[in-house]
């Protein structure tokens, strides 16, 4: 099971909720002007200054698993025990992808926050953020946030048209750390304004290559909360050009074969939580010659 930045988000919707109808949005400017921006500021930094312990429950595609989680927010590093696979099963490192405060500009311009009251998890109060995706590309999610922390403690994937792919929640949790997550919404995009001129090249309206690797080909794409990797690697042998995907809760796992002249050709695979335009426009970013290896 691969998971996604929002182990750490986690979360479970409630029952009796409805799905979503993500509509066209307004324009905004780059500003914390509400309460929406502040929750959204909170959680954007929350894991950077918050480590914890706790036990969450995730459901996807009609499957659900306990896993226990230990983040250090020191180390940027998460050890995970996935309880419904084996007795006494070992602890797993993970390394997810990080959220940071300085895409905060950048995400008003593809999401739009809504915040409310939201239910009470694992013994904490919440607040509960929607974030609305402003086209198609992207995925939304609706984030139970602690009150204190600004830490996610539940949290749910929603597709384009607003169907339910992934839940997670804790059902238990113990905080520990610095609660910086609470300082002053400007001062801390402030802060970090320079990571924003670190966060590599566009390949797709708000997505940015922040990794890359020359062997195996591969490059790591985000938005600044979904993330993809794409991979390049020569066509296997009598394998027809064409494309296919299967999506797994919001993890979507596409294929697609190129037929390059006098080369053996090339496949391209895009496995992230994005939508299947997104992995399609991913794999036209690809531009194989006949100079490609």
């Amino acid at each position: 099971m691969r998971l996604s930045w929002s182990t750490c988000l986690l979360l479970i919707i409630a029952q009796g909720y409805s799905a979503p109808s993500w509509t066209q949005p307004s324009q905004i400017d780059c500003a914390v002007s509400n309460e929406a921006e502040v929750t959204m500021v909170g959680l954007l930094g929350a894991h950077q200054h918050i480590s914890f312990r706790g036990t969450l429950l995730y459901e996807r595609a009609g499957s659900r698993q306990f896993i226990d989680v230990d983040w250090s927010a020191g180390s940027g590093e998460a050890l995970l025990r996935r309880l419904n696979r084996v007795a006494d099963p070992a602890s797993e490192a993970w390394s997810p992808a990080v959220l940071t405060v300085a895409r905060f500009c950048d995400l008003l311009r593809f999401y739009v926050p809504r915040v409310e009251q939201g239910r009470v998890i694992a013994g904490k109060s919440t607040r509960r953020l929607t974030l609305q995706p402003r086209d198609t590309l992207r995925l939304g999610y609706i984030v139970d946030v602690d009150g204190e922390t600004g830490l996610p403690l539940g949290m749910m994937t929603a597709d384009p048209d607003g169907k339910i792919l992934e839940r997670y929640e804790f059902a238990s949790i113990d905080l520990s750390g610095e609660n910086d997550a609470l300082i002053n919404p400007e001062r801390a995009i402030g802060n970090e304004s320079i990571e924003s001129d670190l966060r590599g090249r566009s390949v797709l309206p708000g997505y940015y290559v922040v990794k890359d690797h020359a062997t195996p080909a591969a490059f790591v794409v985000t938005d600044g909360l979904a993330t993809a990797s794409v991979f390049l690697e020569p066509l296997p042998p009598g394998a027809v050009p064409g494309e296919a995907g299967v999506i797994e809760g919001a993890t979507l796992a596409y294929t697609r074969g190129v037929s390059v002249a006098g080369q053996k050709g090339v496949l391209i695979s895009v496995l992230g939580e994005v939508p299947m335009v997104t992995a399609r426009l991913l794999a036209d970013a690809i531009r194989p010659t006949n100079d490609d290896p």
